[in-house]
Protein backbone atom coordinates (compact mmCIF):
# COMPACT_ATOMS: atom_id res chain seq x y z
CA UNK A 1 0.00 0.00 0.00
CA UNK A 2 1.18 3.34 -0.85
CA UNK A 3 2.12 5.30 1.99
CA UNK A 4 1.12 2.76 4.84
CA UNK A 5 3.39 2.43 7.43
CA UNK A 6 3.37 -1.99 6.84
CA UNK A 7 3.35 -3.94 4.06
CA UNK A 8 1.09 -6.98 4.93
CA UNK A 9 -2.45 -7.01 6.21
CA UNK A 10 -1.58 -9.36 8.64
CA UNK A 11 0.89 -6.69 10.09
CA UNK A 12 -2.60 -4.60 11.00
CA UNK A 13 -5.31 -7.49 11.88
CA UNK A 14 -3.37 -10.73 12.54
CA UNK A 15 -3.88 -14.33 10.80
CA UNK A 16 -6.92 -14.92 13.76
CA UNK A 17 -8.78 -12.43 11.90
CA UNK A 18 -9.67 -14.85 9.23
CA UNK A 19 -12.72 -16.87 9.43
CA UNK A 20 -12.11 -20.22 10.17
CA UNK A 21 -8.91 -19.80 12.55
CA UNK A 22 -10.43 -19.88 15.62
CA UNK A 23 -11.97 -16.81 16.06
CA UNK A 24 -15.68 -17.22 15.84
CA UNK A 25 -16.73 -15.59 12.50
CA UNK A 26 -16.73 -18.97 11.00
CA UNK A 27 -20.26 -19.43 12.91
CA UNK A 28 -21.18 -16.24 11.68
CA UNK A 29 -20.11 -17.03 8.02
CA UNK A 30 -22.03 -20.15 8.30
CA UNK A 31 -25.20 -18.10 9.73
CA UNK A 32 -24.93 -15.62 6.93
CA UNK A 33 -24.77 -18.19 4.15
CA UNK A 34 -27.52 -20.03 5.22
CA UNK A 35 -30.13 -17.11 5.23
CA UNK A 36 -29.13 -16.41 1.83
CA UNK A 37 -29.97 -19.45 0.87
CA UNK A 38 -32.98 -19.76 2.99
CA UNK A 39 -34.13 -16.43 1.55
CA UNK A 40 -33.37 -17.67 -2.30
CA UNK A 41 -35.65 -20.33 -1.81
CA UNK A 42 -38.60 -18.59 -0.28
CA UNK A 43 -38.23 -16.00 -2.94
CA UNK A 44 -38.37 -18.76 -5.69
CA UNK A 45 -41.24 -20.64 -4.20
CA UNK A 46 -42.95 -16.90 -3.87
CA UNK A 47 -42.34 -16.46 -7.68
CA UNK A 48 -43.71 -19.83 -8.56
CA UNK A 49 -47.05 -18.88 -6.74
CA UNK A 50 -47.63 -16.34 -8.28
CA UNK A 51 -46.78 -17.01 -11.57
CA UNK A 52 -48.65 -20.28 -10.79
CA UNK A 53 -52.51 -17.96 -10.85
Amino acid sequence: MIGAPFEFWDAVAGASYYAGLGGGELIWLVISIVLCVLAILVGHSHENKINSK
